[in-house]
């Protein structure tokens, strides 16, 4: 004869499924709660999350949408429209020397040592000069093939800083770290080793949502 199934059975069956159900709504409500709206909130986020701050908080934060960017083929390549990673943005003008290529070898390295991670970041290199040689295209091709390379100018990202904390000229090199939403909120000079931008990214990639 087959037992008809009690009432307290039943919703101890159903349970699993509930309790999986309100994870779910709870990560993602988390995630939309995470996403930084402007700048105090930008702060308070890495405050929260417990960065050891081995870089600096850019004050102001940067939008880099707001500064006109082409491709290597001189066509238009707008961060609105681009995947929702966080980026390492490496400005530069004129040759790449011994801070640009130090800088280079860096977030290559880090980019690889996030491991399963490392899908949610890309690298950018920002040529604020004239257009590169073929040394150097071949030079970034060979050693740094998934580097993605735009081009904008130097008096406008300059603005964009407006005199802000980094200190960023064509002779000082900074690594800015710039956020899901296209906004540079943390910047790394020389002085700095791989391992601080390798512990800061794991905090920011483990606390933040993935979009």
């Amino acid at each position: 004869m087959n037992e008809v199934p009690s009432d307290a059975t039943s919703k101890a069956s159903k349970l699993p499924l509930i309790l999986i159900i309100l994870i779910t709504i709870a990560v993602m409500l988390s995630g939309f709660l995470l996403l930084p709206k402007d700048d105090g909130e930008r702060n308070r986020l890495l405050s929260i999350l417990g960065t050891s701050n081995r870089g600096a908080l850019l004050q102001p934060v940067v939008a880099m949408s707001d500064m006109a960017l082409t491709d290597q083929q001189g066509e238009p390549w707008l961060w609105q429209e681009q995947a929702p990673k966080w980026r390492l943005l490496l400005p530069f003008v004129g040759e790449c020397h011994e801070a640009c290529q130090e800088f280079l070898y860096i977030s290559r390295q880090v980019h690889i040592r996030l491991d399963k991670k490392s899908q949610r970041v890309k690298r950018v290199f920002l040529n604020l000069g004239a257009p590169l040689d073929a040394e150097m295209n071949a030079f970034l091709s060979r050693e740094h093939p998934y580097l993605t390379v735009v081009r904008g100018d130097e008096a406008t990202f300059l603005a964009l800083l407006g005199g802000g904390n980094s200190h960023w000229s064509g002779t000082n090199a900074r690594l800015f770290v710039v956020d899901q939403q296209g906004v540079a909120m943390m910047y790394y000079s020389p002085e700095h080793e791989g391992s601080d931008l390798l512990l800061d990214l794991k905090h920011l990639i483990k606390f933040s949502p993935e979009l």
